[in-house]
């Protein structure tokens, strides 16, 4: 099956499945009391990320039935993989997380005095997932650490965005655009198993009826990862990760969104749609 065909049959799957599977999810979270107050301390379902999985692994046994190529389904498999593990350690995260301690710098030094947050988990975590796919892609010992770093601070990327409603999704969506067009050949097929579902869970999140949590800024950073290592160049990815470690260390100092509030071209897109 061509290419195209499979994107549009894909895409209409994941959006309108998961459409359908968004309120079933709200009652079951409502109803175990996974629920907590967002920015306006309005009590609404956490985790609501996990939307997200179903769907994803619906599309990829359509994918897989289809597609019998090899090399394909490596990637495919890692990528499952990774987008799993990481929804995994972000509804641990979701659930039984200590909100006394943030920042990738809090919870490594929790760490080494012996306490292990779930932020540290999951920090820790995430990296080895990020080493495993790497040394599947690649024998070189440097682009395995450029990978595996890529990976690890990609999928935090997220959750540094996700601290009002619909804001992480805006600028994955913006980095989604962007990947549409510079990505070639499988790299968008596999899109089509996450993005479709992300815009129909989107007006949950940027409404403030749900907060996708861990669960889901993890799965949105982590695919992000995925697809840079996959699909680009070493420049454009030492590029990117000079990025990434520019904002993780700026964000340790400044809060972004105090910088968003105070700027109104990024406050008029922040707030949009709410």
């Amino acid at each position: 099956m061509p290419d195209m065909y499979m994107m549009i049959i894909l895409s209409l799957i994941g959006f309108f499945g998961t459409l359908f599977i968004i309120p079933m999810f709200k009652k079951m979270l409502v109803e175990g009391e996974i629920v907590r107050p967002n920015y306006k301390k309005d009590m609404i379902p956490v985790s609501m990320g996990i939307v997200f999985i179903p769907m994803l692994v619906i599309a990829s046994i359509i994918l897989a039935y289809f597609d019998r190529d090899l090399n394909h389904m490596k990637y495919l498999f890692m990528f499952l993989f990774a987008v799993l593990s990481m929804s995994f350690a972000g509804i641990m995260d979701d659930i039984i997380g200590n909100r006394n301690v943030s920042g990738l710098k809090g919870h490594f030094k929790s760490l080494f005095k012996g306490t292990l947050t779930t932020g540290g988990f999951k920090a820790l975590y995430g990296g080895f997932v990020g080493l495993l796919i790497s040394v599947v892609l690649t024998n070189s010992i440097p682009e395995i650490i450029l990978n595996t770093l890529i990976v690890a601070l990609s999928t935090n990327l997220m959750n540094l965005m996700d601290l009002r409603p619909g804001r992480a999704i805006k600028v994955y969506l913006l980095i989604m655009l962007v990947m549409i067009f510079t990505l070639t050949g499988f790299n968008k097929v596999l899109m089509c198993l996450l993005v479709p579902s992300v815009l129909a869970y989107f007006n949950q999140d940027l409404k403030a009826k749900c907060m996708m949590g861990d669960a889901g800024s993890n799965v949105l950073g982590i695919s992000i990862g995925i697809f840079m290592v996959y699909g680009y160049s070493i420049n454009i990815k030492i590029a990117w990760l000079g990025f990434l470690i520019a904002i993780h260390i700026f964000t340790e100092k400044y809060s972004l969104t105090e910088i968003i509030e105070k700027n109104k071209v990024l406050n008029f897109l922040d707030r949009l749609g709410r």
